[in-house]
């Protein structure tokens, strides 16, 4: 195992314009690349199982990267390259996902030619030594392409979550057998929404999924134009095999592609008010009732993102976003609420790194009874990016 980036110190000084203004308990941000064209997935980047910590990202090139940890993130093995454009797959879409359960990890990406799109997995049974080959999982021949993935790996199985833009259908796929095979395909539910104004093209339920034990949960856009005009749930309490009716998760506008989080009886969820908050989402009896909570607020200064959130079997939840002023040149600052009760009540924020350059995306992981934080700091025309890890607590 080796460091990845190079000369450190220079190399952040460059990017991030460092500033001293860390939040007392977190780590100085350290560079995980250096190649300046590693991006990370809005909250799909990111897993852990079996004390292995999974990151996977993306390349200018089209390439997906792979990496992992044995350490918490001190870190980090060479990087393995899982799909790259080929005759077959001419365009691999740079939004992997990635989840884990013990040694079982799972990455699920998308790929599409002139006229098909496809959705691939690929699956490790030895905590990401090895990978079996690229497994087809779904075919639409359609220039509307699939629509965003998600996956997730629980005791009952590994689910992959995606929207059919033709017909709009909300599609879960299975495996009982870690990836050898895969179930029908199964509707749970039907969007109109679209992330583009106008632009049927773009039908996207922008789903978020997570599962823990035999409880899948699947949150999605039904309707929308531009925006989420809500959020709605849909939960499996076997293990998969069949799905309750969807009901309201958000009764609000937002930006829709809700984040996704859950262990033992608690959920959790994050996603960005169409007035700049960011909104977490909870649930202490898995999924059966939840509320909602504004945990930060726009102001004519600054621009609130969401990152991602995760939860323990405890009720920990620890919510990530960032702060950016006006103007994507100016520094932006890493940030973090939590709660230690299953979301009833909250932390004030903190500071994970105040000076960092446009970040793009932060996902989080809980390791060895702290967080493990890697987002994306990219110059400020967003054409070079690298990533970047801080451990707190």
């Amino acid at each position: 195992m080796r460091r990845i980036a190079g000369p450190i110190g220079a190399f952040i000084a460059l990017l991030l314009a460092v500033s001293p203004a860390l939040g007392a308990s977190w780590s100085a941000p350290l560079a995980i690349t250096s190649s300046h064209d590693a991006f990370t997935s809005y909250a799909r980047s990111l897993a852990s199982g079996a004390g292995v910590v999974h990151l996977v990202d993306s390349r200018v090139t089209g390439s997906l990267d792979y990496r992992r940890s044995i350490d918490g993130g001190l870190h980090w093995s060479n990087s393995v390259s899982l799909a790259k454009p080929s005759n077959r797959y001419p365009i691999i879409l740079g939004d992997p996902a990635i989840g884990a359960y013990g040694p079982l990890v799972v990455v699920a990406y998308r790929a599409h030619d002139a006229t098909t799109a496809y959705l691939i997995v690929r699956v490790s049974h030895d905590a990401g030594l090895s990978w079996t080959n690229p497994k087809t999982i779904a075919i639409v021949v359609t220039n509307r392409r699939i629509g965003e993935q998600s996956v997730a790996v629980s005791a009952a199985g590994i689910f992959v979550a995606w929207t059919n833009r033709v017909t709009g259908s909300i599609i879960v796929q299975r495996s009982t057998d870690q990836g050898a095979t895969f179930h029908k395909a199964q509707r749970v539910g039907v969007t109109s929404s679209t992330f583009a104004p106008g632009d049927p093209t773009y039908t996207d339920g922008l789903i978020g999924l997570a599962a823990t034990g035999a409880n899948v949960d699947l949150a999605w856009t039904p309707s929308g134009n531009g925006q989420a005009d809500s959020l709605v749930l849909s939960r499996s309490t076997d293990g998969g095999v069949s799905y309750l009716a969807p009901v309201p998760f958000l009764a609000k506008p937002s930006y829709g592609f809700p984040a996704l989080s859950a262990s033992g009886k608690f959920l959790a969820g994050e996603v960005e008010g169409l007035d700049g908050a960011v909104i977490g989402l909870s649930s202490n009896d898995a999924g059966l009732t939840t509320v909602s909570h504004r945990l930060a607020g726009g102001a004519s200064v600054s621009t609130l993102l969401n990152g991602s959130v995760v939860v323990d079997s405890a009720g920990m939840i620890v919510l990530t976003y960032s702060r950016t002023g006006t103007g994507w040149s100016v520094p932006s600052s890493v940030l973090v609420r939590r709660s230690s009760d299953g979301g009833s009540t909250w932390a004030p924020f903190e500071t994970v790194f105040a000076s960092a350059l446009q970040v793009q995306e932060i996902d989080a992981v809980l390791v060895g009874g702290g967080t493990l934080l890697v987002w994306s700091s990219c110059s400020p025309d967003g054409t070079t990016c690298d990533m970047y890890e801080s451990r707190g607590p």
